[in-house]
């Protein structure tokens, strides 16, 4: 099965665009791609959620929920995850270090002990900031950190430092959505091993199928693709 881990349903673009599950199940559909984790942001964690559970009921079998907070909202963040994994069914969190503000790790951890206790994935943007990610890694070994973008999407030496954060922390795992120095994609493979790289897409405004070309010009084995594409996003998400 071919998972894209990561879809907007409203994006983190300049232009805070929503997206039509009609053209996120086309873009979908060319690209071969069975079921997309979907998410929303850029509004209160309420109302991206709830934008997020309407895609969903649109198409269940083909779309993964993941829940949306904003830590700046403190205790009402934390109790719209709690709603949001019990009512919604919420497989997954998506963070987002844009909105957020200083300091950074501040209001994270009533957040993340929920994904830990839920064993939620977090699937984190961290918008260049290696040393929150290594935090969280640190603080929370129990948690099943996903970073975006090799941690940078245009950054050839911030993915390589991403990388060797991962190297020494078992519970993160890489995305490759968005990476603008493909090769650093079969670099992690080959450090990490294929395990803990995951292939994401920052659909849909960038098409799965621009990305899923990154993954092919890897040369991997049918067995670690399947792992990359799919299987090791879904032995990752919340049990239901």
């Amino acid at each position: 099965m071919l998972v894209d881990a990561h879809v907007h349903v409203k994006g983190g673009d300049r232009y805070r665009r929503e997206f039509r599950p009609e053209l996120i199940l086309r873009c979908m559909d060319e690209a071969g791609v069975d079921k997309s984790c979907i998410f929303s942001m850029c509004l209160p964690s309420r109302a991206s959620n709830r934008l997020t559970m309407d895609c969903y009921r649109s198409a269940p079998d083909r779309f993964i929920p993941f829940a949306h907070a904003v830590p700046k909202e403190g205790r009402g963040a934390v109790d719209e995850l709690r709603r949001c994994l019990d009512e919604d069914g919420a497989r997954g969190l998506k963070l987002h270090r844009g909105e957020m503000c200083e300091p950074w790790f501040d209001p994270l951890p009533p957040i993340l002990e929920v994904c830990v206790e839920s064993q939620c994935p977090v699937l984190f943007d961290f918008g260049l900031n290696l040393e929150l990610a290594r935090q969280i890694a640190e603080s929370f070994p129990e948690l099943k950190l996903i970073i975006a973008h090799l941690g940078a999407p245009a950054d050839e030496d911030l993915n390589e430092l991403f990388i060797v954060l991962a190297e020494s922390a078992p519970n993160v795992w890489l995305d490759t959505s968005y990476v603008s120095s493909p090769w650093m994609i079969p670099e992690a493979i080959e450090r990490l091993g294929p395990e803990r790289v995951i292939f994401g897409s920052d659909g849909p405004l960038i098409h799965p199928s621009i990305e899923l070309a990154k993954i092919a010009v890897c040369g991997l084995s049918e067995a670690d693709c399947r792992k990359v594409t799919g299987e090791n996003i879904l032995n990752l998400l919340r049990p239901v």
